[in-house]
């Protein structure tokens, strides 16, 4: 459904599947972190990675358009074109291709930022930057225990390549950043809050490190949504947060302790299209390609059925999911008519977002209000 036709429809208008979020619980998540951080005296600077949209953008700029971080150089060159600067590209930089947009960027904005985590990633940069008229503003990525990608703060490694950005006139150390994405085992706020304290101490240390060998470190930044949303009350040597995902929260979020279910902004709104008395179970119109395959694996649950606790998604093809009974009741499938619309709570809303063309934004009585049309690609 076009965005047109779909302002003013109820959801149960709406093509399906679809996605909608809703709006009021997305500003209240936005102003939240911005108050957050303003207590703790950081500076944010959102990551748009979850949404992609230019609208989540300014909602969680607080409208400013400024100081933000991106995954891809695709959400760089879309946020660019749109009016936003100081961006931070959080990615480890490789490929010519990729160094010759984010060169165009560079030059473009007034304030974007790359991620290193490497020397020869290093190095290619400086062989593709002779042409430069001003330096690279770069970030060293840190690892404080997640084991994606980062340097070990511990390691002589990690100060070395600090120093040969710091040293070198091409390039300009911005600070250090690290992504507390092992805060994502925890099992309660008060494990978040232990995990945050962590990766905190962890990369304060590292900047302190560098500051004693007379390397300037000015910015010291750690991110994800667990350890943003329930930082400790204090956050000494932390200067920036960078989470994204609390624009719209999930269910893993919520599970693990980072927010409320009441939190939780975005659903996917799926149709009945067919009912099995004989199996207890009926069919709807949302595969893995509209809800992603993510899961609870200790829970055993894709998603949760918006006020039908008695469902359970079972199982789910490309387009279609199976639905049966969340106990060993029987169900009264003539409670879900062929047509009509169930809700599903999402796992992982980074995931199911990046499933989705656009999204429907819902006020509180479910009236499509708006259409936001994401950034895709790489």
């Amino acid at each position: 459904m076009d965005a047109t036709t779909a302002l003013g429809c109820h959801i149960s208008q709406l093509d399906t599947p679809c996605m909608v979020v809703c709006e009021s619980r997305v500003q209240r998540n936005c102003t939240a972190m911005i108050d957050r951080c303003k207590r703790l005296g950081v500076q944010l600077r959102p990551h748009m990675k979850t949404h992609k949209s230019l609208e989540g953008g300014v909602l969680m700029t607080g409208g400013t358009r400024r100081c933000i971080t991106v995954s891809t150089v695709a959400e760089a060159e879309f946020y660019a074109d749109n009016g936003f600067d100081d961006i931070l590209y959080a990615y480890p930089l490789a490929g010519n291709g990729k160094i010759q947009r984010v060169k165009k960027l560079h030059g473009r904005l007034d304030s974007f930022h790359i991620m290193l985590d490497h020397t020869d990633q290093l190095r290619a940069l400086l062989e593709s930057s002779s042409d430069m008229a001003k330096p690279w503003s770069v970030f060293v990525d840190v690892d404080t225990g997640y084991a994606r990608t980062g340097v070990d703060p511990e390691s002589t490694v990690a100060v070395d390549l600090a120093r040969d950005i710091a040293s070198n006139p091409a390039t300009h150390l911005a600070g250090v950043y690290v992504h507390c994405g092992d805060s994502y085992h925890a099992n309660t706020a008060d494990e978040i809050t232990a995990a945050a304290a962590r990766a905190c101490q962890g990369v304060a240390r590292f900047a302190e490190r560098l500051r004693d060998t007379h390397i300037p470190c000015p910015v010291v930044g750690i991110g994800s949504t667990p350890s943003c949303s329930q930082p400790p009350d204090e956050v000494p040597g932390v200067t920036e947060f960078h989470p994204g995902n609390y624009v719209f929260y999930d269910l893993m979020q919520h599970w693990i302790g980072s927010c409320q279910q009441d939190d939780i902004a975005a659903r996917v709104v799926t149709r009945v299209i067919s009912v099995y008395p004989e199996r207890n179970q009926l069919v709807v119109d949302c595969g893995f390609t509209a809800i992603s395959k993510q899961h609870d694996p200790a829970r055993k649950l894709f998603t949760k059925v918006v006020d039908h606790p008695e469902l359970k998604l079972l199982g789910m093809s490309q387009e279609h999911g199976i639905i049966g009974a969340a106990g060993d009741e029987r169900l009264d499938l003539s409670q879900y008519p062929i047509g009509s619309i169930l809700q599903f709570l999402p796992y992982h809303s980074c995931a199911v977002a990046g499933q989705h063309a656009q999204y429907y934004v819902v006020d509180d009585e479910d009236i499509c209000r708006a259409v936001w049309k994401p950034c895709r690609g790489w």
